[in-house]
């Protein structure tokens, strides 16, 4: 009996208890960041005025500087890592600032440029998108834009055309926003750039929320999904995918004239949504090259270009743009979803821009 319990103590202490120590150590053990070979990150840090203010017992930049420095320090060595940030003391709506360029195994260096930025100044996302559109993005390697920030545009930038012209370009990235006790219509516009970057959002309440969403980011967990606000309590959503050009009307101030487009659109999502505006001579003279159905055919002949951006499944909005005395143009709109990869999804009829008000009305 005696030998039977010795056996028994042996087997337990050999096998059984360390494969229980190995299965716990499984469970409550995060897994290693899910980090492919060529996976390309870049930080944006908001370092505007704001940033400065207190946040459960520290400030917002104290906060987001711990927090990065503990994810930087986390990633495999060899991840390649750059930084962009704003204001930082920079005066004005041109702070935007390459601080480090994406390289392997940068994130000791990130860390340190982290370390030494002091908030203070404005908020030019518009401005910061077009560096990191331009020094860090290309057309082969899809680069994970991480950008945690406290507010939203603040230099009468545009980030969502922004974001649009980079897709449009080429540029393969993934946009992932943290936005620091935004208030609600800061959410929505910081959501709207998360479905145009193809990422999402992580609204940060509280200090530990950086946690989950960092840990959603690094470690492939699927994020809760994004929810647009704007029009839940709308009813039952449109049956059909249609723009429509409702008027064109003529409109003078002071020594500024031109016409205003006033629009209408439904679709049968609650998402984000691109209105394109077309102009072109009444005339034809030029068709462009052969275009996907629903696209405007006479891309050649364009005289100007306009773009506006909707939330939710219905809605109305107005183009103004200046027009010569005396030429004879036409118009067209586009509707495009924003979700995930851009794509048409209704071309509106013509409309002639020249001719008397009361005839253009439906």
């Amino acid at each position: 009996m005696r030998n039977q319990k010795e056996n028994l103590r042996r087997l337990l202490s050999h096998f059984v208890l360390p494969l229980l120590s190995y299965f716990l150590l499984l469970v409550f053990t995060p897994l290693p960041a899910q980090v492919q070979p060529n996976k390309r990150y870049v930080f944006i840090l908001d370092a505007s005025g704001s940033m400065s203010e207190k946040w459960d017992g520290k400030t917002r930049m104290a906060v987001a500087k711990e927090k990065l420095l503990q994810v930087l320090g986390g990633l495999p060595k060899d991840v390649s890592v750059g930084l962009v940030a704003y204001g930082n003391r920079i005066a004005g709506c041109t702070s935007a600032r390459l601080y480090h360029p994406i390289q392997r195994g940068a994130a000791s260096v990130v860390s340190q440029k982290i370390s030494s930025i002091v908030p203070a100044g404005s908020t030019p996302i518009a401005q910061t998108l077009n560096v990191v559109g331009e020094y860090l993005l290309n057309e082969i390697q899809e680069t994970e834009i991480i950008f945690i920030s406290d507010g939203v545009e603040s230099c009468d930038g545009d980030p969502k055309a922004v974001l649009y012209q980079l897709k449009q370009s080429g540029k393969k990235f993934r946009l992932q926003v943290l936005g620091i006790d935004i208030d609600p219509k800061g959410e929505e516009d910081l959501k709207r750039l998360s479905i145009l970057g193809d990422g999402n959002y992580y609204p940060l309440k509280r200090p530990e929320d950086y946690d989950s969403s960092f840990k959603r980011i690094f470690y492939a967990q699927d994020p809760e999904p994004v929810v647009l606000s704007h029009s839940e309590s709308q009813g039952p959503l449109p049956t059909q995918n249609q723009i429509k050009i409702l008027n064109i009307l003529p409109y003078e101030d002071g020594s500024e004239s031109g016409y205003i487009l006033n629009y209408e659109y439904s679709a049968k999502t609650n998402t984000s949504y691109m209105i394109q505006l077309y102009l072109y001579p009444a005339e034809e003279k030029l068709r462009s090259f052969p275009v996907p159905p629903l696209r405007e055919r006479r891309m050649g002949d364009l005289s100007k270009h306009q773009i506006a951006f909707q939330l939710g499944p219905e809605g109305k909005g107005r183009f103004v743009f200046p027009l010569p005395k005396g030429k004879r143009m036409r118009a067209s709109a586009e509707l495009w979803d924003l979700t995930g990869i851009p794509k048409i999804l209704a071309l509106s009829e013509e409309k002639p821009v020249h001719e008397n008000p009361s005839s253009d009305r439906n």
